[in-house]
């Protein structure tokens, strides 16, 4: 079967719109860190509908639902909003700054899940040689704060209590430290470094967060994860600092806004998603939010 999709059309570059919008150019420098990065130098142009997504989330601080084809950068058109109010917020921070959930991506697969991973390490979690990437950016014009991310499923180690797991903990960090200098060894010999964003970086800098105590210890500010295990974290103990923090974030000030990413919406229908919509709600409560809050955005995207 071959089917022929035009292209889409083209607006505008990063640059040029935040100069149309009046938003800060350090959004387009941090976003050709790594997000926009490719092997040439022609510069990254946005599509229309990602333009409009930008535009309407980030500046008109609208609630979106993108439902364009299949690879047609849907992606972007919720990370961009993402990164946008990260830059943005963290021009104030200090190196005491309030840890948070700013925004939870929700999937319903944890295949998706681990493909936006290697995203996000791209994006959010790169150094360069010459300097160029996110985490350079990050040290000259944020004073090495980091954006910090994480995935958190049923596969994400451990489970169990601190004290009672931090044996299989330390084996777990042993083995994804071989399996970073297994990536870095091989970027070297094959030149293809695109390698190191296939596992979690264990350098002392960096911004993913691989562990479960971590994440419970100090939330990320993007957190990766799927309805079912959302329904097991409101439910526990362990968890609970998370969503406490989060709450505090949000009541130091009214600008603060949290950001909960539905990818492949039109999975949750029918039963599901009414259980989902329930979960929801239990979520928003859980941070003090209403669904009409202006503190709370829905950022959604589906190709049905």
């Amino acid at each position: 079967i071959i089917e022929i999709v035009p292209k889409y059309h083209e607006k505008a570059t990063l640059a040029e719109f935040c100069t149309r919008e009046g938003v800060s150019a350090d959004l387009n420098d941090f976003v050709n860190t790594g997000l926009f990065t490719n092997n040439t130098q022609q510069k990254r142009r946005l599509y229309d509908h990602q333009y409009e997504a930008l535009k309407s989330a980030h500046v008109d601080r609208k609630h979106i639902v993108v439902t364009t084809g299949t690879g047609s950068g849907k992606t972007e058109c919720f990370l961009l909003p993402v990164f946008a109010d990260l830059v943005k917020e963290s021009k104030t921070w200090t190196s005491h700054r309030q840890r948070a959930m700013r925004s939870m991506i929700l999937y319903p697969l944890n295949a998706l899940a681990e493909d936006q991973m290697i995203r996000l390490r791209k994006a959010l979690n790169c150094h360069r040689d010459d300097k160029s990437g996110s985490l350079d950016w990050l040290d000259e014009h944020r004073a090495g704060n980091r954006f910090y991310f994480g995935r958190y499923t049923g596969a994400t180690p451990v489970s169990g209590t601190k004290d009672k797991a931090n044996p299989k903990l330390l084996e777990e960090r042993r083995l994804h430290i071989a399996d970073w200098n297994a990536a870095k060894e091989a970027a070297i010999e094959t030149g293809n470094k695109e390698l190191l964003f296939h596992v979690p970086c264990m350098e002392n800098d960096s911004a993913e967060m691989w562990d479960r105590f971590s994440m419970q210890d100090n939330a990320p500010d993007i957190l990766i994860t799927n309805y079912s295990m959302l329904n097991v974290m409101l439910m526990r103990k362990q968890e609970s600092k998370m969503f406490e923090d989060t709450k505090k974030w949000l009541e130091e000030d009214p600008s603060h806004v949290f950001h909960l990413v539905v990818d492949e919406l039109h999975t949750y229908r029918g039963t599901a998603g009414t259980e989902v919509a329930y979960l929801l709600r239990v979520l928003l409560d859980r941070l003090g939010l209403e669904p009409n809050s202006k503190q709370v955005q829905f950022l959604a995207t589906s190709a049905s």
